[in-house]
């Protein structure tokens, strides 16, 4: 089964609009509780945090240009954040130290993290973020888990798998019962084997294992200090159910969801799907699929 494929699907089902608003959202603001907020306040707001999400599709590259304009908006506001990543495992974070460092170029960086064959989209939608963070001297953190280990943790449970083998990564708190459904219609829209009652359950259970593993890797660095800033696909972000519920489940108490959102007519975005919605074009532009889905 295509997990990131229904992934994405989680997100198409909540980003719909709300309801017809006497002022029309435009391009370029950030809505906050029905209203729209100056940039710099929904910035300074965010900088405040310990955690701040930035949601995308993957495959749009006005979400990817919108991650970096905000990433460099925070960054002027916090020195001290950090960038973590969705898109590669854990296995893959000395080679992100190389890359910092100004060690590797970018043919190598895409070699040695494996990138074709861990995350499959087109790395020019990625590279200006990753030149970002290097020229910035911004650490970057590989947040995932492997397909493999994934797999494992959904099948066997958390606790009949060693800490050390699984990054001393928790088990997840429980989904709420509204993203549960989600996931079910999700499932439900792409199964291929219905007659099997388990394997919903195994995918809920590793939809739940790559929430808190990437919660994790977030909350450590918010620990130390740091504003951990994670980018990640927006079925990760949208109502605050998957990561940020488990970033509370850790602890975390000052936790930021922001999603780009594409404008239609004059409706403004439901206030639930995120803390946040930063406006764009109605069909923000879409780069290449990619040709390996994990």
């Amino acid at each position: 089964m295509n997990l990131r494929l229904i992934t994405a699907s989680l997100a198409a089902i909540g980003l719909t609009p709300l309801s017809v608003h006497a002022s029309c959202p435009s391009p370029g603001e950030w809505w906050q509780a029905n209203q729209a907020v100056p940039n710099n306040e929904l910035l300074a707001q965010a900088a405040q945090q310990q955690v701040v999400l930035l949601g995308e599709r993957h495959d749009a590259i006005d979400h990817h240009r919108w991650q970096l304009s905000t990433l460099a908006g925070l960054h002027a506001l916090r020195n001290d954040m950090v960038i973590g990543l969705e898109m590669l495992p854990r296995h893959a974070q000395p080679v992100l130290d190389d890359w910092v460092a100004g060690e590797l170029n970018e043919n190598e960086l895409l070699e040695q993290t494996q990138w074709q064959e861990t995350w499959g989209f087109d790395p020019a939608l990625y590279l200006p973020i990753f030149h970002f963070a290097r020229l910035q001297q911004i650490p970057l953190i590989a947040l995932n888990i492997t397909p493999a280990l994934r797999q494992r943790l959904s099948a066997e449970g958390f606790e009949n798998v060693p800490a050390d083998q699984r990054h001393h990564i928790p088990a997840p708190q429980d989904a709420p019962a509204a993203y549960q459904q989600r996931l079910q219609a999700a499932f439900e829209q792409h199964a291929m084997d219905m007659d099997d009652p388990d394997r919903l359950t195994r995918f809920i259970n590793a939809q739940l294992s790559w929430d808190v593993a990437m919660a994790h890797g977030l909350a450590d660095e918010a620990r130390q200090g740091y504003l951990a800033v994670g980018l990640m696909g927006l079925g990760h972000v949208i109502y605050n159910e998957g990561v940020a519920h488990q970033l509370n489940g850790m602890g975390v108490e000052h936790a930021l969801s922001l999603l780009p959102w594409e404008r239609n007519e004059c409706q403004i975005p439901d206030p639930s799907l995120a803390d946040a919605v930063f406006v764009l074009e109605a069909d923000a532009h879409t780069h290449s699929a990619p040709t390996n889905h994990n």
